[in-house]
């Protein structure tokens, strides 16, 4: 994964029943009562008789449950979760095109909707979008150029706001939501679900339905909100 960005398994209890849509989240609760949400990365269809959940760690330097998960935590650890959790996910009755736009590691619930249309052969057509800062930071831009080539109906275009002059990115650069607004204009008769730092939500919602005739009711978000971006802290 990118540096800073931690793939983590999440082994469930053997004998509970674990159900979730593709796209919803779990709360882990702190000794102190607080919580810290995460997306599923995979799939339902994908738990099987390991019942592993994959989620994607940001380590934020001072945050108390990720300064531990990537300073202290050991294989094994007992951690205490709730869920699932959040309404973002794919409505399976729609045809239409989608844009399935991710910032950051607000990629998981993405890659667990791409796991799950792969799984249950839905064709809609669909374009990820992932922006991140510098390359590095896509940290699992094989999997999703390889997932692309196997799926006739996805595209995949990843965009770099501040490459790196050694990066040799080829690719597109600039803001994420208007690297989609470059390439559909008219969004009027797509859905889009989205999910990443709060600012490019509202960025993208506003830009969307503003300049492109998204209709309101078609734009399914899923902010990442840190304990920073609340408390400050």
């Amino acid at each position: 994964a990118a540096p800073d960005v931690m793939v983590m398994r999440l082994q469930l209890p053997a004998n509970q029943t674990f159900r979730f849509r593709a796209g919803q989240y779990i709360e882990f609760i702190l000794r102190d009562g607080s919580r810290r949400s995460y997306s599923m990365a995979n799939a339902p269809h994908t738990l099987g008789a390991q019942s592993q959940v994959e989620l994607h760690l940001r380590h934020m330097p001072g945050g108390r449950f990720t300064d531990h998960v990537f300073k202290a935590m050991k294989e094994k650890e007992i951690l205490r979760a709730e869920g699932p959790f959040g309404s973002f996910f794919l409505r399976e009755d729609n045809l239409k095109p989608m844009v399935l736009l991710a910032s950051g590691t607000g990629f998981a619930p993405i890659k667990s909707i791409i796991e799950h249309m792969q799984h249950k052969g839905i064709t809609r057509s669909a374009t990820l979008y992932w922006g991140c800062r510098q390359k590095r930071d896509l940290y699992m831009h094989a999997w999703a150029e390889e997932t692309a080539a196997q799926m006739p109906n996805l595209r995949y275009v990843p965009v770099l706001s501040e490459a790196a002059a050694d990066d040799d990115w080829r690719g597109r650069s600039g803001l994420v939501h208007e690297a989609v607004m470059q390439d559909l204009p008219d969004l009027s008769e797509h859905e889009v679900y989205a999910c990443g730092a709060p600012i490019v939500m509202e960025s993208a919602q506003r830009d969307f339905v503003q300049r492109c005739g998204l209709p309101p009711e078609a734009f399914y978000a899923d902010s990442f909100t840190s304990e920073r971006d609340k408390h400050g802290g």
